[in-house]
């Protein structure tokens, strides 16, 4: 099985008729939404994840970008309402300077980036970990060279949003009662705590990097296969 992922970068976006044929795509909710945001930067941010979410999904079904119709499930999540419901699942996640799009015939699909120049102090990342992380990730998070911890961090938490995504019920989750295990080998473990009703069987979870600043995790739902990962650059409704 293959997962399509769209990436797009949105301060590199600049055009302004191509900015104003986005928010046209955009339905008057997503308009709203857009326009409470207080920085230019989130709303150009929205905007961009919200015109690449239509157009992806487009690819895939004989439907206009600006046709698509969306609501969220009890936890949040986008999900198409209509006017088809396409064969693919999709999931959405944005961060400074970059929004991305994981599209692919799975039973459930989560993605999640985040941008490894947040200020956050090697303290904080140990606070943070204590309060979310299971036990065993904080360890295997204490026992690194300091140097070491920030990468690691990042990489428990995207793939803990990813599989909370996937999963479809946000933050119901507790993040501390499922574990990732990066040290085992070339794959990547979790366990999972009876209370949330799941088996590591099934799932498939990869992480990677774009430039830099970013790092991507992405859990996917498939049992009985291999996941590859198909990635793109694109530009809504040009490329």
């Amino acid at each position: 099985m293959t997962i399509d992922i769209y990436l797009a970068c949105p301060e590199e976006i600049t055009d302004s008729a191509l900015l104003a044929l986005y928010e046209n795509l955009l339905s008057a909710d997503e308009v709203a939404r857009m326009k409470r945001f207080r920085f230019p930067q989130h709303r150009q941010q929205h905007l961009v994840t919200r015109a690449l979410a239509r157009a992806v999904l487009s690819q895939y079904a004989d439907v206009p970008p600006e046709c698509w119709v969306f609501t969220q499930n009890e936890y949040g999540r986008p999900e198409v309402a209509g006017p088809v419901v396409p064969e693919v699942k999709f999931n959405l996640t944005h961060t400074d300077g970059l929004v991305a799009c994981a599209v692919g015939k799975a039973e459930q699909i989560g993605i999640d980036a985040e941008n490894l120049d947040r200020r956050l102090a090697q303290g904080e990342l140990l606070e943070l970990a204590e309060r979310y992380f299971a036990p065993s990730e904080c360890a295997a998070l204490r026992k690194l060279p300091a140097e070491k911890r920030r990468e690691r961090f990042f990489a428990y938490w995207t793939l803990k949003e990813s599989y909370i995504k996937a999963r479809g019920r946000g933050i119901s989750l507790p993040l501390g009662k499922f574990a990732f295990d990066l040290d085992s080998g070339d794959s990547i473990g979790i366990s999972i705590e009876p209370e949330l009703d799941d088996t590591p069987a099934g799932w498939h979870f990869s992480r990677w990097q774009e430039g830099e600043a970013h790092r991507l995790a992405l859990a996917v739902h498939h049992p009985g296969g291999e996941m590859k990962i198909d990635k793109r650059w694109f530009t809504p409704l040009i490329s």
